[in-house]
C-alpha cells in the first residue's frame, strides 16, 4: 500500500516540515502526482489541504490538526526579493542562477539599514551593516532552501517554481484587496492571518519549525 512505503514516509516528513516539492524533485513529484487523490484524502483526515499549485509544485497547508508556523519578516522579504529577480530576462543568460554575493549586495543596497534591521533582526538594538546584514540574510536564504523555494549550489542560488508564491503578494504591494485575497487563497494557497511583530503576509508555510 502506498501509505506504507518508505518513499511516502520521506515525502510526508518533507510536507509536514513545509517543503515545497517541484518537478526538480522528479521522483518525489511523480509519486505525488500519481497518488494525489489518495494523498489528498489522507491529509484531509488531519483537516489539512494538499495543494497542487498552478505553477507545478505541491505543498501542504497545515490548517487543522497539524501545527503550523509563520515565516519571519526576513524570509518573506528575501523570498519576494528573489521572486522579482527571478523574473529578470537577464537571469536566463546565467542559466537561471543568481550569485549569492550579488544577492547579498542587492539586498543591502536596495533597502535602508534601519529597515533591514527591523526586517531581518527586529530584536537587535544596533543597526545592521556589512557582515551583520549578510549573516542574517544567509540565515533566511538557508530557510528558503530547506523549504524548496530555492536551491543553493555553492556560490549560486537557483530559484525554483515555488518562489513565485512570494510574487503573488509582491504584485499587490503586500496589501491585496478582499477580492484578491479570496482568489489568492483559492487558486494559489496563500494564507492570510493576523500579523504579529515577527511575521508578515503569507503566514502558513508548513509545520515543525
Amino acid at each position: 500500500m502506498m501509505l506504507y512505503s518508505h518513499q511516502f514516509a520521506e515525502i510526508d516528513v518533507a510536507l509536514r516540515r513545509g517543503r515545497h516539492l517541484s518537478r526538480h524533485d522528479y521522483l518525489t513529484y511523480e509519486f505525488i502526482a500519481q497518488n494525489f487523490d489518495d494523498l489528498e484524502r489522507f491529509y484531509a483526515g488531519y483537516a489539512c489541504r494538499l495543494v497542487q499549485h498552478p505553477d507545478g509544485f505541491f505543498f501542504l497547508l497545515g490548517q487543522g490538526l497539524l501545527p503550523s508556523r509563520k515565516l519571519s519578516r526576513g524570509v518573506m522579504h528575501l523570498g519576494k526579493f528573489i521572486a522579482l529577480k527571478a523574473r529578470d530576462p537577464e537571469l536566463t543568460k546565467a542559466n537561471g542562477r543568481i550569485s549569492v554575493q550579488e544577492l547579498l549586495h542587492d539586498v543591502e543596497t536596495s533597502t535602508p539599514p534601519e529597515t533591514l534591521t527591523k526586517v531581518y533582526a527586529p530584536k537587535r538594538k544596533e543597526v545592521l551593516t556589512g557582515a551583520a546584514v549578510y549573516e542574517e540574510v544567509l540565515k533566511c536564504l538557508q530557510m528558503l532552501d530547506e523549504l524548496g523555494f530555492v536551491s543553493r549550489a555553492g556560490d549560486y542560488v537557483v530559484p525554483r517554481e515555488a518562489i513565485h508564491r512570494f510574487a503573488e503578494l509582491a504584485r499587490h504591494d503586500n496589501s491585496p484587496s478582499d477580492l484578491s485575497k479570496i482568489a489568492l487563497e483559492a487558486q494559489r494557497g496563500v494564507v492570510f492571518d493576523e500579523v504579529d511583530d515577527d511575521s508578515t503576509g503569507e503566514a502558513d508555510e508548513g509545520q515543525d519549525k
